[in-house]
């Protein structure tokens, strides 16, 4: 089973502030919110087992913070990893703040176990071990050599309730049709990676979307996915406030 105990430093540049959660994969409960940068998230996975060799737990330090500690050795004595979700990224402290009071409240304090309530009580939660994969991805070259082509962003969710990234990307967008015509291709992104190119042979208004358009394509040839597969779309695509799903190349 993969593992990541520790953010790459590029990874800690780009995530800046962030709120987490700490998931026990026995029951798939979240049992502890917080906010940090850099490797913050694992502080409590490194420290819960600091010299730790499978003894009994010590109920005189059975207070509420040390109760997360004993559900990760509880995790650990199971032969099974603590799960750390990224849930926002890219965050100043202000924001980081905000977001992790309102989480807390959310999951419900009495299930959680944060010692006390959060203060003031895109690119989606992503599990620390894709976030670490992704972001040491390379990507693709950004020159004016590449075709034109749009990014269409998709979520996980979209495309496990569909069941096929060709169906998700292709349909619909509140896109211009004339400007979309005067592009050939289409990556489709999941979590900043393109995993695939289509080659348009047409797009046109989808049926009741209200506006809405949609393409029809193929596969593209082996010498453009070859620039796009596999590869992180650039930072320009990721930066604050590229939040929307679709995205032009120029």
């Amino acid at each position: 089973m993969d593992c990541v105990n520790k953010f790459s430093e590029e990874v800690c540049q780009e995530l800046k502030y962030y709120v987490y959660r700490l998931v026990d994969p026995i029951n798939g409960q979240t049992f502890y919110i917080g906010k940090g940068k850099n490797n913050r998230v694992f502080a409590h996975v490194n420290c819960a087992l600091k010299n730790f060799d499978g003894e009994n737990y010590i109920s005189e330090e059975d207070d509420e913070d040390s109760l997360k500690l004993k559900r990760i050795r509880e995790i650990k004595s199971a032969g099974l990893d603590v799960i750390h979700i990224i849930q926002k990224f890219g965050l100043t402290e202000d924001q980081a703040h905000l977001i992790e009071s309102v989480l807390i409240d959310a999951y419900c304090i009495d299930n959680l176990t944060n010692k006390v309530k959060g203060f003031g009580s895109d690119e989606c939660p992503i599990n620390a071990i894709t976030l670490e994969k992704n972001h040491s991805i390379k990507e693709f070259d950004d020159t004016d050599n590449n075709p034109k082509y749009i990014i269409i962003k998709i979520k996980d969710y979209w495309l496990n309730q569909r069941g096929s990234l060709y169906e998700t990307v292709r349909s619909a967008w509140k896109l211009k049709l004339e400007r979309a015509q005067e592009y050939p291709y289409v990556l489709a992104v999941v979590n900043g990676i393109v995993k695939e190119v289509y080659a348009v042979n047409e797009w046109h208004y989808a049926y009741g979307r209200d506006g809405r358009i949609e393409f029809t394509g193929d596969v593209a040839d082996e010498n453009i996915r070859k620039i796009f597969v596999d590869k992180r779309i650039p930072k320009r695509f990721r930066k604050k406030g590229s939040a929307l799903p679709t995205m032009y190349s120029n």
